[in-house]
């Protein structure tokens, strides 16, 4: 194969399973990957348009019952911090104040909750749109039953998640003793069954190869994804994964990438090591055209950390309200990209 035409195929069509091995192998310096970026912005702006999408996030209406606690997550180090979870008034306040910056949808989101969410994540739906206009959409792991499934589509929540992190089997035992790769694929098609977008996730850094990476972003594209997050693994102290290196940004920024060139239309984001402002300029240019935890975050108090003065941050009792849309939204403008109108109305009139 030869680089600039597997890249000049990409932006006129897509690319094979073996061309998407090939860039990933092959982008090693400056050059190349700029000139990946540059195909990967071209079919974004072809594709999807030059809005960048900053999502809301309320959490978590669900406490996670996996056991054992997947290696890489805080609850493996403090358990107690994911048990208390928030009530539907105050999820109904959280939506109130996503929306009142201009935000045009929210995650609701929470842990697995194994022996079924059901009633907690329609609760909380129900609470987040009584309270707002906002679209909704769910992160509970594959907890949730059909039936529910088509409650929520009734109610309009918009998309459903089933995150996976790695389609290799032995990685996810590794990572996720306690989780079910198997229940993550099938929940997966059970929200397209019902007539919801599919989002999922992949985490980069935690053991997969260059192969596991493109078999995960063609099984996707054959199951139909709508919404892909790509995360890079950050080490959290006191998990048993906290001496691994974390994911170097311009990996994760390759996959985005290239998956960008095979997904085209889909919304992509990023997460992880990548949910820091100063990264955003690498997402924008690698094809991302989505993010969720760099826009407005309703949570526990002292859950997410932010070093930005220049953010919004307000307390409500044991509720938190951080705002990074002054500074992530100012960061896609320079690049060349604008906020969704509603969120740049709200900007302008506070600027």
């Amino acid at each position: 194969m030869e680089f600039n035409g597997v890249l000049a195929k990409a932006v006129r069509e897509g690319i094979s399973r073996e061309e998407s091995l090939f860039l990933l192998r092959e982008v090693k310096t400056v050059d190349r990957f700029l000139k990946l970026f540059r195909a990967a912005s071209r079919v974004r702006e072809n594709e999807v348009g030059a809005a960048f999408k900053f999502d809301g996030f309320i959490g978590a209406i669900t406490p996670c019952t996996t056991s054992p606690p997947c290696m890489y997550c805080g609850r493996s180090a403090r358990p107690e911090l994911f048990s208390d979870v928030l009530t539907s008034s105050e999820a109904a306040l959280g939506a109130q104040l996503i929306e009142a910056t201009g935000t045009r949808r929210v995650e609701v989101g929470g842990g697995t909750l194994w022996t079924g969410a059901d009633n907690l994540v329609l609760e909380a739906v129900r609470a987040v749109r009584k309270a707002s206009n906002l679209e909704v959409w769910v992160n509970v792991g594959p907890c949730l039953s059909t039936r529910a499934l088509e409650e929520l589509r009734n109610l309009g929540v918009t998309e459903v998640c089933s995150s996976l992190e790695t389609i290799n089997e032995k990685v996810f035992r590794e990572v996720k003793p306690g989780d079910n790769f198997y229940a993550r694929m099938e929940f997966a098609k059970t929200i397209k069954g019902v007539g919801l977008k599919l989002n999922s996730v992949m985490m980069v850094g935690i053991g997969s190869s260059h192969e596991d990476y493109v078999n995960h972003i063609f099984w996707l594209k054959e199951v139909g994804v709508d919404h892909f997050c790509i995360t890079g693994f950050n080490p959290i102290p006191g998990t048993p994964l906290e001496t691994r290196m974390p994911a170097a940004s311009y990996e994760v920024a390759k996959v985005v990438a290239v998956s960008r060139l095979v997904l085209r239309k889909a919304d992509i984001g990023v997460g992880g090591i990548m949910n820091d402002p100063q990264l955003l300029p690498l997402a924008v240019m690698a094809g991302a055209n989505r993010a969720i935890h760099l826009g407005a975050h309703v949570h526990r108090l002292g859950r997410w950390a932010q070093r930005y003065k220049c953010i919004e941050v307000k307390q409500f009792k044991n509720l938190e309200f951080v705002n990074l849309l002054p500074l992530t939204v100012r960061v896609v403008r320079e690049m060349g990209m604008r906020a969704e109108e509603s969120i740049e109305e709200k900007l302008r009139v506070s600027e």
